[in-house]
């Protein structure tokens, strides 16, 4: 069928829609619409000939009665007392509640129209009605179409008359499996420089070049285009053979540029850093405003690794461990004891080869320094219960908590909603401090935690200018400088030896994550505040974290003229 698209008291024009033709929508008819908006407090259903909508009792219950009164609890928000009006309830509430989720318009109008007379292929038993469908949206543009529904007599409904329901009542193209947006048509996102990003120089920023170019913008302004898409209820992506709706119109000439914080050269060296590394990701964050550089991912298995791998970070989580530690009042310079091996319960903890025999008389600097695991068990008892990492990641280091980078609010990195939970009992506490256990982590929420060091306070990171961060408490400037000095040292004195050289301000922390079964993780993170710079590399069972994440955190760096 032919949509409408209207902008403020432009004049109605027609456009071709992915829709199908159905009987024009009688005048004579009544209307119901939602005064506020799908998803906010107490909506009301009203009539455009006055007065409430009709109630379904026994008195009511005619086919007309049925259909207004489903049509008005759809337009008022009221999804649960639709579904009950259908022959599925317990499909059709939830069905409608999700895709008008997902559309989000600010209003819906819905107009119930003419009877459609029966045909020979028409049961007698269901009485048919065509109604239209209008749905508002902000800068004044519209969407409107026309749909069927059928009310028929079911057995064991008190009033014998219920709406057949299937996704195809709210749209005649809606399939089971499909779901409705509503986006700016695409722009070409841009980097901070203003160079256009494209996805064929870039293939791991494939997916997110294209939802950044139909997300919604921050700062509230109006949009002056919409796209109607029909997309797949699982992945998001256009249904093969649609045809977006398009609504309002884009200057003449003109293409929609969408910012970013992404800079092209620290992408293009970030991807080249990890050509050597199959299975490979690397996020590079600016510090000081939380803006991603670069997300580089090399692997054919995970799509995205760098901001959706699900492994534990090593050696690299001690950075959060040990901020909470020096919070307890320990110091750099307080014994840390670092034996072969600690037993805590029914488990015995051990630490990398080259510590296997301990190390003698250590210190907390040389526990972060040398990644000492055994140390870290012994130092938990300091820390105020098994929940206090989990407790630490989220308030000074913006963990454990969705971020909205342009993209849409995520929990990123976790299979739950926390990178870092709380601990089930001293064993699994025990691994947490070393970042094992049930922590995961990947290179986006490590790079961030670097960052948090270098600028000393959490800064959420955004692939968008002016998105809305979320905030967290600041380092104490004590521990933050602890933490420099440690990282420091990790390069010069410690197992960080591949980023020797390169810079008097570059601080680290290697990581080196057990996996049952299989190689370790190779984990580096590192940060230097005179270039405003923090990066986390991970290598999918790469072995140790300074023989292959630690290179290529180097080649990025060498890449970008750092070092």
């Amino acid at each position: 069928m032919a949509g409408k698209q209207k902008r403020g008291n432009r004049r109605t024009r027609t456009v071709t829609a992915a829709v199908v033709s159905v009987a024009v929508v009688a005048a004579a008819s009544v209307a119901f619409w939602l005064r506020s908006d799908h998803h906010g407090a107490s909506p009301t259903a009203q009539s455009q000939a006055g007065g409430s909508a009709a109630s379904s009792d026994a008195a009511t219950a005619t086919p007309d009665a049925v259909a207004k009164d489903f049509l008005a609890a759809w337009a008022s928000g009221d999804y649960t007392k639709a579904g009950s009006l259908t022959d599925n309830a317990a499909a059709a509430g939830p069905r409608l509640q999700a895709v008008m989720k997902s559309l989000n318009p600010k209003s819906t109008q819905l107009t119930l129209g003419s009877q459609i007379p029966a045909t020979g292929a028409s049961p007698d038993s269901a009485t048919r009605y065509n109604f239209s469908v209008v749905d508002s949206f902000d800068g004044g543009l519209q969407w409107s179409y026309n749909s069927i529904l059928a009310v028929a007599p079911a057995a064991g409904n008190a009033n014998g008359l219920l709406v057949h329901w299937s996704s195809a009542v709210i749209h005649p193209q809606l399939g089971a499996q499909a779901n409705l947006t509503a986006t700016p048509p695409p722009a070409t996102v841009v980097d901070d420089t203003g160079l256009p990003l494209q996805a064929a120089a870039h293939p791991s920023l494939a997916t997110v070049l294209s939802r950044m170019a139909t997300a919604k913008r921050p700062g509230g302004a109006a949009p002056t285009a919409l796209q109607i898409n029909f997309v797949d209820i699982n992945t998001g992506v256009p249904i093969g053979g649609s045809m977006p709706v398009a609504l309002g119109t884009t200057p003449s000439g003109a293409t929609a540029q969408i910012p970013s914080t992404l800079d092209a050269r620290v992408q293009t060296a970030a991807e080249q850093a990890l050509n050597a590394y199959p299975n490979s990701g690397m996020v590079v964050i600016k510090p000081s405003t939380g803006g991603v550089l670069a997300m580089a991912s090399n692997s054919q298995t995970t799509a995205g690794l760098a901001y959706h791998a699900l492994r534990a970070p090593g050696s690299t989580f001690k950075t959060v461990t040990t901020a909470a530690l020096l919070q307890t009042g320990l110091k750099p310079s307080d014994s840390a004891p670092c034996p072969p091996t600690s037993t805590v319960g029914s488990q015995t903890y051990h630490n990398d080869e080259g510590l296997k025999n301990g190390y003698p008389n250590a210190t907390l600097t040389d526990a972060f320094e040398q990644s000492c695991n055994t140390s870290y068990v012994g130092l938990r008892d300091r820390l105020s219960g098994l929940s206090a990492l989990e407790t630490e990641a989220k308030t000074q280091f913006g963990l454990n908590q969705p971020w909205d980078m342009g993209l849409g609010s995520a929990t990123y990195c976790t299979a739950g909603t926390e990178q870092v939970p709380a601990a089930d009992g001293q064993e699994r506490f025990a691994a947490e401090t070393f970042g094992q256990g049930d922590i995961t982590m990947c290179p986006l929420t490590m790079a961030s935690v670097a960052a948090t060091v270098a600028s000393g306070g959490f800064k959420q990171p955004i692939l968008v200018p002016g998105q809305s961060q979320v905030a967290a408490t600041p380092l104490p400037a004590a521990v933050d400088k602890d933490l420099k000095t440690l990282m420091r040292g990790v390069i010069t004195e410690g197992t960080a030896t591949s980023l020797r050289g390169i810079s008097p301000t570059l601080g680290a922390k290697t990581g080196t994550a057990e996996r049952q079964n299989e190689d370790p993780d190779s984990w580096m993170i590192a940060m230097d505040p005179q270039h405003d710079i923090a990066v986390a590399c991970v290598v999918l069972n790469g072995g140790f974290g300074n023989d292959k994440a630690g290179p290529a955190i180097k080649a990025m760096l060498n890449g970008i003229g750092i070092g």
